[in-house]
């Protein structure tokens, strides 16, 4: 069973204590049943603020990432911050704020570097190691200026160096696989990255009004798009490798499939509960309003997608929206809403939704699609114990409203994702 994060110290025992019965609770059942109740914080995990947006489920992809790719840039990263005479003074950088700058990238490096190594998946350890390597270069780029007179020209031209190599790469990229769930899966976010790496770059106009800066965005730049690139050649070679070698292409077979799901998640949005109507929105009327509008939009992310595989695994996320929205609306119909009145509901809530996480997990026949869906419902899930973790004191129940709709609909979301996983398999013929 997944385990409740937050939860190794308590407040106290989780029970209700000076509730007093007011009027004015309005919702589509009455969250609260009419009644306006308050709460002790005492009375609730005990979540520490700091870690409460931590991702209770990560981020993987169905390759074995090489423990040496994680090695070559976390040395990268640590390489790169030791060009720098940390920590900068007025002496070495006279500007506060071009200094702060500076000093910020090199601290968010370092953070990125402990989250690399208390990552649960080698995939969420890229990803970190990554943000990682460009915040250290755009530290030492800065100082380089200071230190060697690096001008802009020099590194943006290695940016346009590296950005060719991913447009040749994109060029040259297959669609190789043999298990067609699996291979969306690795294209998917080979796709992503490669897209990023040939998009338009994050420079920000402010940035031209100093020498030192621009360098150091740029050099940010430069090294995210190389850090791409050599990612993206590991998770493809790592694949590769995995895969017989007369094994052939699944492109028309994701993009066949990719078609079927957009005809499906379109045919479906007709269908879909129309939008809260009620006066006063409550709990109940704006999570009907979020699912909604996450299912909504699903076409149009589909048709826009970067490519087949990420239309393949983003169709999968929308059924899920779609089948969540649809569960949460049928036990408004039937029930007349969520009864959640206590700090002991808060708690039971909190534990059904982290519970859901992982049945999810358990339940989907291949987990690592499923975990696409999962990381949205622990993302909201984790934003709701960030609410609750700033909560303090004694509070009303109406302060509890977004800790609520976020647990409703993470645990809404994750109990939906075994049967969308289900479809999507089927359609990639499967099933």
């Amino acid at each position: 069973m997944m385990p409740a994060r937050g939860s190794v110290t308590r407040r106290g025992l989780l029970a209700l204590v000076g509730t007093s019965a007011m009027a004015g609770c309005s919702g589509l059942g009455g969250l609260a049943g009419g009644r306006r109740e308050t709460i002790r914080a005492y009375d609730l995990p005990d979540i520490d603020e700091d870690s409460a947006l931590d991702p209770p489920v990560q981020p993987s992809v169905p390759v074995e990432i090489e423990a040496s790719h994680l090695d070559a840039a976390r040395s990268r990263t640590t390489s790169l911050l030791a060009r720098l005479p940390l920590p900068l003074g007025p002496d070495d950088i006279p500007n506060g704020h071009v200094r702060r700058e500076l000093t910020d990238a090199a601290d968010d490096a370092t953070d990125r570097l402990d989250e690399a190594l208390e990552a649960d998946t080698r995939f969420a350890a890229l990803r970190a190691l990554r943000h990682a390597r460009d915040q250290a270069r755009s530290a030492a780029a800065g100082w380089a200026v200071v230190e060697d007179g690096l001008t802009v020209e020099r590194v943006r031209r290695e940016h346009r160096q590296s950005v060719a190599d991913a447009r040749s790469f994109r060029e040259d990229h297959e669609y190789l696989g043999r298990d067609p769930v699996r291979a969306a899966l690795v294209h998917a976010r080979i796709e992503t990255a490669l897209e990023r790496a040939v998009g338009e770059t994050r420079v920000h106009p402010s940035h031209e009004g100093s020498d030192l800066l621009a360098v150091a965005a740029w050099g940010e730049e430069a090294e995210s798009v190389r850090a791409l690139v050599a990612d993206v050649r590991q998770l493809d070679a790592q694949f590769t490798a995995s895969l017989p070698n007369d094994v052939g292409t699944v492109g028309a077979t994701i993009r066949g499939a990719a078609e079927r799901l957009l005809s499906d998640v379109r045919s479906r949005r007709p269908d879909l509960p129309p939008e809260p109507t009620a006066e006063e929105w409550g709990v109940e009327e704006r999570l009907v309003s979020d699912l909604r509008r996450a299912a909504s939009r699903g076409p149009k992310r589909i048709a826009e997608a970067l490519g087949p595989a990420t239309a393949v695994v983003d169709a999968n996320r929308r059924l899920a929206y779609i089948r969540a929205l649809q569960r949460v609306h049928s036990r408004l119909d039937e029930d007349g809403g969520y009864q959640i009145e206590s700090a002991a509901d808060i708690r039971s809530l909190r534990t059904e939704a982290y519970d859901a996480l992982q049945t999810a997990l358990e339940a989907s026949p291949v987990p690592d699609l499923a975990r696409t869906v999962v990381t949205d419902a622990g993302g909201r899930i984790a934003s709701a114990d960030w609410e609750l973790s700033r909560i303090q004191g004694e509070a009303r129940l109406s302060q509890f409203d977004d800790v609520i709709g976020g647990y409703l609909a993470g645990r809404a979301l994750a109990r939906a994702t075994p049967e969308a996983c289900r479809q999507t398999i089927d359609t990639l013929g499967t099933g």
